[in-house]
């Protein structure tokens, strides 16, 4: 496909214009930065996204900051179901931490994925490392991780007591969405404690054309955090509840109505003489309420609740020894699991099991060894055990309209064996060449294994439940899965000088055991094959990475790029929703205490799609958006933009596809991005 530059030039004279005559001598840190380390050892493929770009005063959800960073993409069948997916790899296979937990979705088709338990407003950082992760950040997955942090405890400089807080306001046109939040705390040097509460309202999206009909939310979270010095370290108490009304999910059979999540969680972190100590317990309770007729405008028809609650418990240490550095820990996560459906008349004969009591329990040990040799060497080697148990209880309730095939299903799921352990290794090695003052090499390799989810094995009768795939076919789960096993391959440059750099990767992924549907000798109501969760082989490979160039103290420039190519090696066909290559171009102009901001998002059309899956394919596009905000005084800022400037009409491929009738979309077609639009914003510190 061809883009032309002159959208770009317009968007740059429009952006910059408005004071150019004032630049000062302010230089502001580049948008590409490492964020908070939590560990020495950071793989190049690390990314810390900008949450002060503009774009959290836009994002309707948190996986929005996260579409154009390098490597990364958005699945997304709602507003607020943005199901992220790394190097092509998506859903449970994404190693994702939310303050430090692992959250498992209460619904069997990920309308909850773990960022919606979190905001772009809520945010203080965000962390993207996509590929190889040292086995110390987690185990049972294979894409990378995703770290998303909310702010760290506030401590003063005194003994006595301060007020401190934010509030910030924002309104976005896409949706005529709002976002209110209040953060108030009072600390001295060694005592603090804050409240932040937020609020998000949306209404449909719309796009060039009409309205999607079902993508409006509603959204309130409280979240209260208290943290004391001990020594040489932190003891911080986090309690979280989490309420989520109305969430429309258009491509999906059904909409979340109802999601509420309470959090606890208490941490330490702390240095001794033998080296640093990390603990944690965490609980994360959702209770999940879906239907098909609330937000659809039909007088009745499914529920379906569910409840998922996670247990976690981590205790790690870091052992510095000369020119070495040991790690050692061990990690337990435990998940409670239960879904059913049931007409909305609450008739008893139409309750039918989904997954009863299900349960997933992960205990995961590691160790790992980085080691500098002189000033050009730093390898980390790393290996980690994960032994994960799953079960589930008997199908009792087969709800209504039972065929002799769902009664089959039924006795033959009670009869076989469900306690099933799977024991999973992890092996990553990484090494670091520092050839000159400007210029590094990388490569790594790893062995990595993620066991099947609850939904892939104990979804006992054919349903469309799919884990958030939304593709319009049946699934069937599969006792008989193997745990996938990922061959990694990648290396990677970071060229850097003073005020430029570019970090460029390339990747190889080979996964046996796969886990995807695939048909077998059972049509569902359709006329369609049903999909049964197999094992089957698949590879996948690209390159991705950032730049970023400091033309002037006012100006810098910096962008992205994403490619992977997702194959089956088995039969000749593509993997399904794999995003397409994408590229975005950044431009940001400072001048006194205005900061203006132009970015030139980019995606090619993606051809490789599935032929299992019926996957159509999608034409590529290119979107402009502007940004500017004033620092009014130090503790007041506001922002303003447009995004999609030239109202383009576009469907990015991982989007999903409508099923809602009565939509400004038609039934079957992709659903799209928002057309032009204003958001404005205002934050307030003290």
């Amino acid at each position: 496909m061809k883009f032309s530059m002159k959208p770009l030039a317009l968007a740059l004279a429009a952006a910059f214009s408005a004071s150019a005559q004032a630049a000062d001598d302010k230089v502001d840190a580049l948008p590409e930065l490492t964020v908070t380390a939590v560990r020495e050892f950071k793989p190049q493929a690390s990314y810390g996204v900008d949450m002060s770009s503009g774009r959290a005063n836009s994002a309707r959800d948190g996986a929005a900051m996260l579409e154009t960073a390098p490597g990364a993409a958005v699945t997304r069948n709602g507003t607020q179901t943005g199901i992220v997916q790394l190097r092509g790899l998506g859903g449970d296979r994404v190693n994702i931490q939310v303050d430090g937990m692992h959250i498992t979705p209460a619904c069997p088709n990920h309308m909850d994925p773990p960022l919606h338990y979190t905001t772009a407003q809520g945010m203080e950082v965000l962390e993207v490392i996509a590929g190889i992760t040292p086995v110390s950040m987690g185990g049972d997955s294979i894409a990378g991780a995703v770290i998303a942090e909310s702010a760290s405890p506030h401590f003063s400089g005194s003994a006595s007591m301060e007020v401190f807080g934010k509030a910030a306001a924002s309104y976005s046109g896409a949706n005529n969405g709002s976002d209110l939040l209040l953060r108030v705390g009072s600390a001295n040097d060694h005592s603090s404690i804050a409240y932040t509460g937020e609020k998000q309202l949306g209404k449909d999206l719309k796009f060039p054309g009409g309205t999607v009909k079902d993508s409006g939310y509603e959204l309130v979270r409280h979240d209260l955090a208290l943290a004391e010095k001990a020594g040489d370290g932190v003891v911080r108490l986090d309690l979280g509840r989490h309420e989520s009304r109305n969430a429309g999910t258009p491509a999906l059979p059904m909409d979340m109505i109802k999601d509420d999540a309470n959090k606890f969680a208490l941490g330490y972190k702390g240095n001794f003489d033998f080296g640093a100590l990390e603990a944690r317990v965490y609980r994360h309770e959702i209770t999940h309420l879906m239907d098909n007729y609330s937000l659809r405008d039909l007088s009745s028809g499914m529920i379906a609740p569910a409840t998922s609650n996670d247990t976690g418990y981590q205790l790690n240490t870091t052992l510095p020894r000369g020119s070495n550095t040991y790690r050692l820990g061990m990690e337990y996560l435990s998940n409670d699991f239960d879904a059913y459906s049931q007409s909305s008349t609450l008739t008893p004969a139409s309750l039918k099991d989904i997954i009863r009591n299900g349960k997933r329990n992960r205990l995961g040990v590691f160790g790992e060894w980085e080691a500098v040799a002189g000033a050009q060497w730093k390898t980390l080697l790393g290996v980690r055990s994960d032994t994960v148990n799953s079960n589930a209880d008997a199908i009792t309730h087969l709800g209504s309209g039972v065929t002799p095939a769902i009664t089959a299903d039924a006795n033959s799921f009670n009869a076989s064996e469900r306690n099933l352990t799977d024991h999973d290794w992890d092996v990553a090695a990484q090494a670091r060449y520092s050839a000159s003052e400007s210029s590094d090499y990388e490569v790594g390799i790893a062995r990595k294994t993620r066991s099947p989810n609850l939904v892939e094995r104990y979804l006992w009768s054919p349903s469309n439940a799919s884990a958030g795939l939304a593709d319009g076919r049946t699934y069937m789960g599969n006792l008989g899965l193997k745990p996938e096993m990922s061959s990694q391959l990648s290396v990677g440059a970071n060229w850097h000088g003073t005020g430029w750099q570019i970090k460029p990767g390339l990747f190889y992924n080979r996964v046996a055991d796969y886990i995807q549907g695939t048909p077998i000798a059972r049509n569902d109501s359709s006329g369609n094959p049903v999909l049964q969760y197999s094992n089957i082989s698949a590879e996948l490979y690209g390159m991705d990475g950032s730049w970023q160039y400091r033309a002037s103290d006012a100006l810098n420039l910096d962008g992205t790029v994403s490619y992977v190519r997702g194959k089956r090696t088995d039969v000749e066909d593509n993997l399904y929703r794999i995003a397409p290559l994408r590229a975005s171009f950044n431009g940001e102009y400072a001048a006194g205490q205005w900061t203006h901001r132009a970015e030139w998002l980019l995606a090619a059309s993606q051809d490789n799609v599935s032929i299992y899956n019926a996957e159509t394919a999608t034409a590529g596009y290119a979107t402009v958006n502007l940004r500017t905000r004033y620092q009014m005084q130090k503790s007041l800022k506001v922002s303003a933009g447009i995004e999609n400037l030239f109202d383009k009409y576009y469907a990015d491929h991982l989007g999903g596809i409508n099923r809602v009738a009565g939509s400004d979309v038609p039934v079957g077609q992709h659903i799209p991005g928002a057309g032009r639009f204003a958001y404005v914003a205002m934050e307030y510190t003290f």
